[in-house]
């Protein structure tokens, strides 16, 4: 992720006032993003037909035509966007291809372009004399470091792979005896170990709101406390055992942990050793949290849940635990609703216990993202019925994207390990 260190010359004609993204390869010219949060992508295809832009929520929600030049440039220009990152692709006569002009993501499966849209305010001058930086942005001073780790499962019968964040006082001689509390942080569907680090910029989250950089984008001055210095866990969502195990019984705990229980076992069972034996952690629960956005979330309600021996801290970004499939098979039993006595193994029936030994439940949704917007809020609403705590967040304005699940976590972590 790089600043952006080109002005805008609003003397200049079309696409001129604009600035080629900081997601582009270098020396790529497209896509160029606009002060005002236009965005031009432009891709030279002389023999196709027809091409259309295609995208991420928060970009387009149906494809946009482009149009053709005299020399085989396709291009569009799409009215101003939300800021963040955003996937996108090109459709050329019905085959989807990648931007060669932009960086790839692994998201939807498969690498797929990227863009970020800025803040106007990082790409014009005229605006402000000093830009307030995004929280997601890298700032001056001490740094956290991204480490990468491989190791052999003997649940799966592979090797995993997992990101280690330390945060910035990590490495320093003074703290060398110094223990840390634990955030196991959990990627969408589609997506992969690298998503928090690539397109959600977790070290430049982490080092921001451990550093009290209260001045960034989103917060007011003095109005964000600091996050306590931790570690930040990142493992590939995606397990399945060597051993084929028993199916679980109840077709509604099926529903709630599907594509869960086994990468709950390696979470609990070989991730979170293998941390506390490679990283100074303080080795239990009461300072152990789990989060993740989107399926992510929604196995760390599944797996956190039914392990409250294991974690303390619990968060949800856009996850889908409260929604039914939006069709079912013939023949197949559609999913319970969600009721506060019954899921998660009764996890909230108690609601004293549960909030004796939770210590934070969080759950957040982009405003834009209206399914899961409302069914948090009608969910979170039954679980306050229910005498259980928790905090709900909507992000205003944005998707089921990355910016969502950025200012997630930037609400989040502050609030983690404080009592």
């Amino acid at each position: 992720m790089k600043f952006y260190d080109r002005l805008i010359d609003e003397s200049a004609p079309g696409a001129l006032q604009a600035v080629p993204a900081t997601t582009n390869v270098p020396s790529a010219e497209y896509p160029r993003v606009y002060a005002d949060g236009r965005v031009t992508f432009r891709v030279h295809l002389p023999s196709a037909k027809s091409v259309h832009l295609e995208g991420g929520q928060g970009l387009c929600s149906s494809p946009v035509p482009m149009s053709r030049d005299g020399e085989g440039n396709w291009s569009v220009t799409l009215p101003p966007t939300v800021m963040g990152f955003h996937y996108y692709w090109f459709t050329a006569d019905g085959t989807q291809i990648n931007d060669p002009g932009s960086h790839t993501f692994f998201g939807y499966g498969k690498q797929t372009s990227g863009i970020e849209i800025p803040d106007p305010q990082l790409i014009s001058s005229d605006l402000v004399t000093a830009p307030v930086l995004p929280v997601y942005a890298p700032h001056p001073g001490p740094q956290g470091q991204i480490h990468e780790h491989w190791y052999q499962s003997q649940l799966t019968g592979n090797w995993r792979r997992c990101f280690v964040y330390t945060p910035p006082e990590y490495q320093d001689a003074a703290n060398a005896g110094t223990r840390y509390p634990v955030l196991y942080l959990q990627h969408g569907a589609g997506e992969d170990e690298t998503g928090w680090v690539r397109q959600g910029g977790v070290n430049f989250i982490m080092d921001n709101v451990i550093l009290g950089n209260s001045s960034s984008f989103f917060f007011a001055a003095g109005s964000q406390p600091k996050a306590k210095p931790m570690i930040v866990v990142m493992d590939n969502g995606y397990a399945t055992y060597a051993t084929p195990r028993p199916q679980m019984r109840d077709p509604s705990e099926t529903y709630l942990r599907s594509g869960s229980e086994a990468f709950g076992a390696v979470v609990t069972q070989e991730l979170i050793p293998f941390v506390d034996r490679n990283y100074r952690t303080i080795n239990d629960r009461e300072h152990r949290a789990m989060a993740g956005l989107s399926m992510g979330g929604s196995q760390t309600m599944a797996i956190a849940l039914t392990h409250l021996d294991f974690f303390s801290h619990i968060g949800t970004f856009s996850g889908a635990q409260f929604l039914a499939p939006r069709s079912q098979a013939a023949g197949a039993a559609a999913a319970p609703a969600f009721d506060p006595q019954t899921a998660y193994g009764s996890a909230f029936a108690d609601p004293e216990a549960f909030n004796s030994r939770v210590r934070l439940l969080w759950m957040g949704a982009g405003t834009a993202e209206l399914a899961l917007s409302e069914s948090l809020r009608q969910n979170a609403e039954k679980l306050r019925s229910a005498n259980i705590k928790l905090v709900e967040y909507h992000s205003p304005g944005t998707a089921h994207e990355w910016q969502t699940w950025r200012l997630c976590l930037s609400k989040f972590a502050p609030k983690l390990f404080q009592s």
